[in-house]
């Protein structure tokens, strides 16, 4: 699959990390967006499922509020700071998170447009 290669060959993880990642993201993605709007993104890649379905268990972050904003504009990942266990138990540390955003963003903008990364970007706050 194409979007786990680019993350693979771009950020250095292994297949099985780019798999969880990616997937613990899209299903952050899944869970903000209305149903509408997941399936545009969910139309770039037919096996999204799949890769979903490889991430490990956790519950989505909430995306908004005031320290969401001050850990933003303070360094941090903003509503994705409760990725951090899930994406440890990958082996991958909290740098890695932003990484894996900014390699889904450019290939949802590759593969679908400026709307799809539009929507991908508002739901990964």
């Amino acid at each position: 699959m194409q979007l786990i290669e680019q993350l693979v060959t771009q950020l250095g993880v292994t297949s099985e990390q780019a798999e969880g990642g990616a997937g613990i993201l899209l299903q952050v993605a899944q869970d903000r967006l209305s149903r509408d709007d997941f399936v545009k993104i969910a139309d770039v890649i037919p096996a999204i499922s799949d890769i979903i379905a490889k991430a490990p268990e956790f519950h989505t972050p909430p995306a908004r509020g005031l320290a969401v904003t001050l850990s933003r504009l303070f360094g941090g990942l903003g509503g994705l700071a409760g990725l951090l266990g899930p994406f440890e138990k990958l082996g991958l540390s909290k740098l890695s998170i932003g990484e894996f955003v900014g390699v889904l963003l450019c290939f949802f903008r590759e593969q679908g447009g400026s709307e799809i990364e539009s929507l991908l970007r508002s739901a990964l706050r």
